[in-house]
């Protein structure tokens, strides 16, 4: 057997790497030990993984390369390295969710048990905002997460060290969760893709909550294909398979998107990115959102974020608050003692957004938008409190919801735009993000 090069070996995609197996090009182990040399090398300036399983993980390759000799493979991701973000439970890995410390869990998260039964193996826990409640993965207890283009700058969040880990190549794919948008603004930041599923279609079940009506588990990886490998590995929910085609499409342009503040470079991404669907022979339709006001949805759905968070944090606010730092002791105090009334006036806000986004798929096949207002910022910059507000709306709907990374600014940093579709279409929309990446 002879083995490509380190840098090779972390570059391939899943299917290549299946393939890779199966001609005796290498094998899980020694993919396995490329990429714990990777984390090793790049860790310490990055800081995407707050812990390296590295034994479980030789331990599950050498089980990898054992079936794949005997030729028992369990899946296509079998003896595949990825990671998962440190609020989704691994059995006896501490389970911090950003904070100072948590709980050792008993047993793995559902979806790690799939993918254990699927074959993947486990690289370890990747850092993230504290308690998944906000977008820069500035952690004050174990340190930023950096972006990949440049240290000092945010790679986004809740899910930032996912997004850092599969754009620096320091795992095939990794999983996030996403409230509002902490898959798909991590994958804009860094230049990778991102998919936020259907409400409902990956399991939640040992993953730490947030805000439990809007909370999904997403994988993120650096091609559509392996999303769509990731996705059918995660879920036992049979998926709906009917392909989009880009001649004849039907794609919204949303009218409240184009009157938001957003960057010029995400403005300038974004309307090429609809000029060149025009050319493949996609029909542009003007729709409108309008009980959709952005500002108005997003601080609705932090509300009751809040509010959950106060729920399922109760006992540790009161007993271990230094759990904590004072800022999110802060956000869900907040929670703990907003009013019935303002709490039952955000719901009726997010259900009359999500409403309008699910009521235009009767018009459209696929909506688009920028992902984020913004790129990438400095963590010395205050944080813009808009960057969810493109994102937010599919959590309102449940729907499934892409981001594909379009171009680079001026300084290099990643531009991505974001595809929605009805629920249920989530194959069908990472097959349409293949197409757009193919051409």
């Amino acid at each position: 057997m002879i083995n490509p090069p380190v840098t090779e070996l972390t570059s391939l995609s899943i299917k290549q790497l299946s393939q890779a197996y199966q001609d005796g090009q290498t094998d899980p182990l020694a993919v396995t030990n490329a990429y714990l040399s990777e984390i090793k090398n790049k860790n310490t300036e990055l800081n995407a993984y707050l812990v390296v399983t590295s034994e479980a993980a030789i331990s599950s390759a050498l089980a990898s390369t054992q079936r794949l000799q005997s030729g028992r493979t369990l899946s296509p991701i079998d003896g595949i390295p990825i990671a998962l973000k440190d609020n989704i439970d691994l059995l006896g890995i501490q389970t911090t969710n950003g904070c100072k410390f948590g709980p050792v869990p008993k047993q793995d998260a559902q979806v790690v048990k799939r993918l254990k039964a699927a074959g993947a193996i486990i690289l370890g826990k990747l850092n993230q905002h504290e308690l998944a409640l906000g977008t820069t993965t500035n952690n004050p207890h174990f340190g930023p997460a950096h972006n990949p283009v440049r240290t000092g700058v945010t790679p986004g969040g809740s899910s930032g060290g996912s997004g850092v880990a599969v754009a620096a190549k320091m795992a095939v794919a990794a999983l996030g969760t996403d409230t509002m948008g902490s898959v798909r603004i991590p994958a804009a930041y860094c230049g990778c893709f991102g998919i936020k599923p259907t409400f409902g279609l990956i399991s939640n079940n040992g993953v730490s909550p947030l805000a439990r009506a809007l909370d999904h588990v997403g994988p993120l990886a650096r091609n559509p294909a392996d999303l769509e490998l990731m996705l059918r590995a995660m879920t036992n929910s049979s998926l709906n398979r009917v392909p989009f085609e880009l001649k004849g499409l039907k794609v919204g342009r949303v009218k409240e998107i184009d009157e938001a503040e957003t960057h010029h470079d995400m403005a300038s991404a974004y309307h090429q990115f609809l000029r060149e669907l025009k050319e493949f022979g996609a029909n542009i339709v003007e729709i409108s959102w309008p009980n959709l006001k952005m500002s108005r949805a997003r601080l609705a759905g932090l509300l009751l974020s809040e509010v959950d968070a106060a729920r399922a944090y109760s006992d540790d606010l009161l007993n271990r608050p230094d759990r904590f730092s004072p800022e999110i002791r802060a956000m869900i105090s907040y929670g703990r003692d907003a009013a019935q009334e303002k709490i039952k006036g955000a719901e009726s806000i997010v259900s009359k957004a999500g409403d309008d986004v699910n009521a235009s798929f009767n018009e459209v096949d696929v909506i688009v938008t920028p992902t984020a207002p913004m790129p990438a910022f400095e963590f010395s910059e205050t944080p813009p409190p808009n960057q969810a507000d493109f994102t937010a709306p599919a959590n309102f709907a449940g729907c499934p919801a892409i981001s594909i990374p379009r171009s680079k600014n001026a300084e290099g940093l990643p531009i991505g735009v974001q595809i929605m579709a009805a629920k249920g279409r989530d194959i069908g929309l990472i097959r349409l993000a293949q197409m757009f990446a193919k051409a």
